[in-house]
């Protein structure tokens, strides 16, 4: 039993060696928007991207497209080499009721810990995309904490924390840069303050925020177009 155990524990050790985790890990934009990522493990061989979906409607279906890509920050395009939990289109999986989820993974060839990246199909319709997946953990929490306060009405509080994380990533060209932006600008103008959220939606327009296109036209779909 002794050794039993001491080899469980040297197995476990081992793993989390070869192995590196983040949970629920926040992310910029996302199609279709019941889609979440659960976790994601960068393997020494693969790197693995957990997700759920849920249907919002009636008679909804799902699949993958085999043209699905990790995109790490550099732009590099990684293929989809193995996906469980969902078929390959054109085979749908057909959703039993609205508030069902199914739970899928999608590997990709093995990356290494990113300091981000973003999962993309292309396809002819309804396409899954998830932009910017933060992968450091205290980022994670400081931006966890901005979006709870912000969803509890507290917004001065999840302001100061949000224009904080951006002085300190503006320059390293993140992902979930643009997210941050568009929380800026919508608290400012939320507030009253539209020149303060021009002058955010400006700094914006002149850094090298990732996917700069898809998060003006995200504000401009709430209002913003300044």
């Amino acid at each position: 039993m002794k050794y039993a155990i001491l080899t469980l524990i040297f197995t476990v050790i081992s793993y989390m060696a070869v192995s590196q985790g983040i949970v629920n890990p926040n992310y910029g934009l996302k199609s279709p928007a019941t889609a979440e990522i659960v976790r994601v493990d960068f393997n020494n061989n693969s790197t693995v991207v957990w997700m759920t979906i849920m249907s919002d409607i009636n008679n909804a279906w799902f699949c993958i497209d085999r043209n699905t890509f990790l995109i790490r920050p550099d732009g590099a395009r990684l293929k989809l080499t193995g996906l469980k939990g969902l078929p390959y289109c054109p085979a749908t999986y057909k959703f039993k009721r609205p508030g069902e989820k199914a739970s899928f993974s999608m590997t990709f060839p093995a990356t290494g810990k990113l300091e981000w990246f973003s999962v993309t199909e292309e396809c002819s319709g309804g396409c899954l995309s998830i932009r910017g997946v933060v992968t450091d953990e205290a980022l994670n929490g400081r931006l966890n904490e901005a979006f709870s306060l912000s969803e509890r009405g507290e917004n001065m509080a999840s302001y100061r924390i949000f224009e904080d994380i951006i002085n300190r990533i503006d320059t390293l060209n993140y992902g979930i840069e643009g997210s941050v932006y568009t929380a800026l600008i919508l608290l400012d103008r939320k507030m009253g303050r539209n020149e303060t959220a021009r002058s955010w939606y400006d700094r914006m327009m002149t850094s090298d925020t990732p996917d700069l296109g898809l998060y003006l036209e995200n504000l401009r779909r709430q209002g913003v177009d300044f």
